[in-house]
C-alpha cells in the first residue's frame, strides 16, 4: 500500500512539474514584470555641492548641481549644471576684473558597488557653456569690448567617493578635468584670455538626497 501511495505521489510531482515547465515556456519574460526577481529598480537623486579649481591661472570657485534617475542603483541618467567665478580678489591689470559663466547638459553615473558604504562613482558632463569677462563694478557698468562672452563645448569625465551616510543621503567627494573646445576673450587691458582658460581639473564635495 505504501508503494503505491509513494508511486502515485511520484507520478502527481512529475506531472506538476512538467505543467509548471509548460507554462513557464509560454509566458513572456519582460522587464518590468513585477514577479520576477530579477526586476530592474529604479531609483534617483538630486544633489548640490561645490569645487575649487583654476580658471585662466587663477583661483575659482564653483557652485553645481545634479539630477540623475538611477537603474539598478548603478547607473545614473540625467542632466548637471555649474556656475563658476575666477580671480577671487580681483586684483588683475590695469582695472580689476574676473571671469564668470557656468556650463552644463547630460549626465552619465556609472555606480560600483552602490550598496557599500564607501564607493566609487565615474559621472561625466557632455554639454556647453559660456564665459564673460565682467568687471568688478559690473552691476553699475556695461560689458567691455567686442569679444566679452564666449560660448564653449565641454566634456568633463570625473571620479568621486562617495559615502553612505544614511539610507537617503550620500556625501561625496572627487576630481573631474575639464575638456573644452576654448574660449575667444579679451580683457580689459586688450590682452587675450589664455584659450585654454577653462580646461583643467576641479576637486569638489557633493551632497546627494534621493533614493539609491
Amino acid at each position: 500500500m505504501k508503494r503505491i501511495v509513494l508511486i502515485g505521489l511520484a507520478i502527481s510531482l512529475t506531472l506538476s512539474i512538467n505543467g509548471m515547465a509548460q507554462r513557464n515556456r509560454n509566458e513572456f519574460s519582460t522587464i518590468f514584470n513585477k514577479e520576477d526577481s530579477n526586476k530592474i529598480e529604479h531609483g534617483g537623486y538630486g544633489s548640490f555641492g561645490f569645487g575649487y579649481s583654476k580658471i585662466n591661472g587663477k583661483d575659482a570657485l564653483l557652485a553645481n548641481f545634479k539630477a540623475a534617475w538611477l537603474i539598478n542603483h548603478r547607473l545614473g541618467f540625467g542632466f548637471a549644471g555649474n556656475g563658476f567665478v575666477n580671480n577671487l580678489d580681483k586684483k588683475l591689470g590695469t582695472q580689476d576684473y574676473y571671469l564668470s559663466g557656468g556650463y552644463g547638459g547630460f549626465l552619465i553615473e556609472p555606480i560600483v558597488m552602490p550598496k557599500s558604504p564607501i564607493h566609487l562613482s565615474f559621472p561625466v558632463i557632455i554639454g556647453a557653456g559660456g564665459i564673460a569677462v565682467l568687471p568688478n563694478n559690473f552691476w553699475s557698468n556695461n560689458y567691455y569690448g567686442p569679444n566679452e562672452y564666449d560660448i564653449f563645448f565641454v566634456v568633463e569625465p570625473g571620479a568621486e567617493l562617495e559615502f553612505n551616510v544614511v539610507k537617503f543621503f550620500r556625501i561625496s567627494m572627487g576630481a573631474s578635468y575639464r575638456f573644452t573646445n576654448g574660449v575667444l576673450l579679451n580683457t580689459p587691458d586688450n590682452e587675450a584670455v589664455n584659450l585654454n582658460a577653462m580646461d583643467g581639473i576641479t576637486y569638489n564635495i557633493n551632497f546627494k538626497f534621493g533614493k539609491f
